[in-house]
């Protein structure tokens, strides 16, 4: 199958205070790839929605070598990497302009039966045009479920606003990260920027509920993070952050 390629100029509402993109941009670009290859290949969102079922991303590592920053026109390119029992992979490679490889990722997502909220086989819509057999992903993921959170240096409360739900009436994925990041020591965040960041999505979250970012340092520049309901201490996402000097 041929990859798919589109272009996004960084603007300025993406930056963050020293016009690096931010992740939960850089993100969006990703899935705005993703959405748009679906669509053309008759499997997008509305497409599923007709069956009643839909996409959920429950998974996604990206890697950063490099600083994006505000002016960058960037190039996506994506394409399906094959099937892992109820996942479907997607791979991205991010270019600048000139070539430059500023990004690479790999996502893992759900067909999700609307009225059930339970994940279907992929088969189900993925024609004989799609890989079945697993291709290394363009990064490596932790094998299994990324590591609990038991312990935690700190904690913020956030409620789930009108912007932070998407299509499928969730939290957009986008959110989560941010909540993340909202988390981290004012020193890091002003003296590092993102290099590379893993989610797992656990569970939907609604509007008007309030949730907890909790943070752990595991190493040098190494965070693990929960994101948790905070009426049940359902647990949301797990995730987790390597950051580089600015």
């Amino acid at each position: 199958m041929e990859t798919f390629k589109e272009s996004f100029a960084v603007h300025s509402y993406e930056v963050d205070a020293f016009g690096t993109l931010a992740p939960p941009a850089l993100t969006g670009f990703l899935m705005e790839a993703a959405g748009l290859h679906a669509g053309r290949l008759g499997v997008g969102i509305d497409a599923l929605m007709e069956k009643g079922l839909t996409w959920v991303l429950v998974r996604q590592r990206t890697e950063t070598p490099v600083p994006i920053r505000l002016g960058d026109v960037l190039e996506v390119e994506t394409w399906p990497v094959g099937l892992d029992r109820l996942a479907a992979l997607r791979d991205f490679v991010v270019r600048r302009r000139d070539g430059a490889e500023v990004a690479r990722g790999t996502t893992q997502w759900f067909v999700l039966d609307v009225k059930t909220r339970k994940p279907v086989r992929p088969e189900a819509v993925l024609d004989a045009r799609f890989p079945r057999e697993l291709g290394k992903p363009i990064v490596e993921v932790a094998p299994g479920k990324l590591p609990e959170l038991r312990t935690w240096e700190f904690q913020k409360r956030f409620h789930v606003r009108y912007q932070d739900i998407d299509l499928n009436l969730h939290v957009n994925n986008g959110s989560y990260v941010a909540w993340a990041l909202e988390a981290i020591p004012k020193d890091v965040y002003t003296g590092s920027r993102v290099a590379a960041l893993e989610v797992q999505y656990l569970a939907e979250c609604h509007y008007g509920s309030a949730v907890l970012s909790r943070l752990a340092r595991t190493g040098p520049g190494a965070f693990a993070h929960a994101i948790v309901r905070e009426e049940d201490e359902k647990e949301l996402a797990r995730i987790t952050t390597s950051w580089a000097p600015r």
